[in-house]
């Protein structure tokens, strides 16, 4: 039995057969309201130390993918890869780093856009890890993230 699409056809109307689809209104990304994705904070904790261990060789690049945008993503893997290749040329094991998140302060640019700066302390040494969070589709993902 094949399905009955005319009355959706008669309310619609048809489409001209030259006339591009618009797909935009379905698949394109929807910047989101700061009040609409929550506290920023914890996203800012979490990849910020996501990126450390990621670069220490003890997390995939993958685990953290859904917060990251393509090209941060992208350089956050080749990044893991340089450091994975400069620890098997020195015989190094991938050590999981003592990590504790410190002071995390936070600035708004414009709505459904922070951009937070995570102190990172380590045994040695602390770190500053800076990202830019803008929301896209009902979430925080992170379009810059540098580690200082």
């Amino acid at each position: 039995m094949e399905p009955n699409f005319k009355s959706s056809k008669q309310a619609s109307g048809r489409r001209k057969q030259n006339a591009p689809v618009e797909t935009d209104g379905y698949f394109a990304i929807e910047t989101a309201k700061k009040s609409e994705l929550g506290d920023p904070k914890p996203v800012l904790a979490f990849l910020a130390q996501s990126v450390i261990e990621t670069l220490a060789g003890v997390r995939d690049v993958d685990q953290s993918a859904r917060w990251l945008s393509d090209s941060v993503y992208q350089q956050l893997r080749q990044r893991s890869l340089a450091s994975k290749r400069s620890r098997l040329d020195k015989n190094q094991p991938a050590m999981r780093p003592n990590l504790v998140i410190g002071k995390i302060s936070t600035f708004s640019p414009r709505d459904g856009v922070v951009e937070g700066v995570v102190i990172v302390h380590n045994r040695d040494r602390a770190r500053a890890v800076a990202i830019r969070l803008e929301g896209y589709n009902g979430r925080w993902r992170a379009k810059s993230v540098a580690v200082l």
